[in-house]
């Protein structure tokens, strides 16, 4: 390798290339200065390319324009390897050099064979007038869709709002006639029956409500938004223009938020599960979905259960786990949550435990009298209207269990 070396470097037996100029003064700096210049010229053009790729760098083919300046510059070192050989006759150096510039040569030749039909095939201004003017067809479109997401939106919120005003309405006539039904407890037994009769109509009111609202939310406007959605994405996919994407997924994003929150409302109000599958499929769905939510782990526990409940039934274990469950995530500070659904003869046994920091019940009772908190009064009115029984237990720092009876025999559907 050092004697390769030595002989790129070495004069050998060779003579500058000035002695066949006759080393006359004229004719040497005219080769001088013609090839400096050429070198000069040479050397300039690849730092124009380079800094014409660096500002342009959506420029189709860039590569090619650094692989030609690669070539210009070998170019320009042969011409000063010409200047330099004047003097100092290290032919095989500058033998080299040409041979490496051959070399780039050739490739950057052969490169841009292909290169030139996908040159060809690059749009002309009227192609890319056409093209704008249809961006700017499909940009109107999108406005036109977002327009219309905005309206659903609105008929939504509108919707949900009018269905929570009407709950809530219910919801304040049944605390003014729980309120008056205490207050008439010792002299009227006719009053009780009347409060308990229109308790579970309102119970059964707010039901029937929910159940409609829920299936307007999936039925209706789930089915508008996705529609929405569908539409969006075919614009997605036939747009040709990368300008398009990200506003079209962007407003693609926004349609399946909503369709996640009306699905999430939908089953919040009433989960499809309770009627289409039964009461234990519903409780381990909720629950999983709850204890997913709060980070809390959660377990549920039953049999096969012999005796088909009532529809009435199942909804009123259901809502009392679910009053459960909203009080233990947000009040309770629990690590572990077990729901337990068993048979017993002719009882229905539904047991709620968890091991957060427990409550005072009595003083709950006593805000739920003064209309504070219906939470706890609600569960207990809901077991009385199917003639069960609820026990409840809470120890300071220990937990708190819930144990519901319900009979079967007055239940079977």
């Amino acid at each position: 390798m050092s004697e390769v070396w030595k002989n790129l470097f070495a004069f050998g037996p060779f003579i500058p290339h000035g002695h066949c100029y006759l080393w006359k003064p004229e004719l040497i700096w005219l080769h001088i200065i013609s090839d400096s210049l050429i070198a000069l010229a040479y050397y300039s053009i690849p730092i124009t390319l380079v800094y014409f790729v660096r500002e342009r760098e959506d420029l189709p083919f860039n590569w090619i324009f650094l692989l030609f300046g690669s070539f210009i510059v070998a170019c320009g070192t042969t011409h000063l390897m010409e200047v330099w050989t004047l003097w100092y006759p290290t032919y095989w150096l500058s033998g080299l050099l040409k041979a490496i510039t051959a070399f780039v040569s050739v490739y950057a030749a052969l490169a841009l064979v292909p290169l030139v039909p996908q040159a060809i095939a690059l749009p002309s201004p009227a192609q890319l007038e056409v093209t704008n003017q249809e961006l700017r067809h499909q940009i109107t479109q999108r406005q036109q869709v977002e327009d219309a997401l905005q309206l659903v939106n609105e008929e939504l919120e509108t919707r949900v709002r009018n269905r929570t005003l009407e709950l809530a309405q219910i919801n304040k006539e049944l605390k003014t006639e729980i309120a008056e039904r205490k207050r008439a407890t010792e002299v009227q037994l006719k009053t009780q029956e009347r409060l308990q009769t229109l308790s579970g109509k309102l119970i059964e009111a707010q039901e029937v409500e929910r159940r409609s609202l829920a299936r307007e939310l999936h039925d209706e406007i789930g089915q508008a938004l996705t529609a929405v959605k569908i539409n969006l994405q075919t614009l997605q996919y036939s747009s040709t223009h990368s300008e398009m994407a990200l506003p079209l997924q962007e407003s693609i994003g926004i349609v399946e938020v909503a369709l996640q929150q009306i699905r999430s409302l939908s089953l919040d109000l009433r989960p499809s599960l309770l009627d289409d599958l039964g009461l234990a499929i519903a409780l381990r769905w909720y629950i999983d979905r709850q204890t997913q939510r709060s980070g809390i782990i959660g377990e549920f526990l039953a049999k096969p259960l012999e005796t088909k409940l009532s529809p009435n039934l199942e909804t009123t274990c259901f809502r009392i786990v679910q009053e459960a469950l909203t009080n233990v995530v947000r009040y309770a500070q629990a690590q572990r949550v077990i729901v337990e659904l068993c048979e017993l003869e002719t009882q229905l046994h539904l047991i709620i435990r968890d091991d957060g920091i427990g409550f005072d019940v009595h003083a709950a009772r006593e805000r739920a009298t003064r209309g504070e908190s219906l939470g706890l009064l609600g569960m207990e009115e809901r077991v009385l209207l199917v003639g069960g029984q609820i026990d409840i237990k809470s120890v300071h720092q220990s937990g708190t269990e819930i144990h519901a009876w319900f009979p079967l025999s007055t239940n079977q559907s």
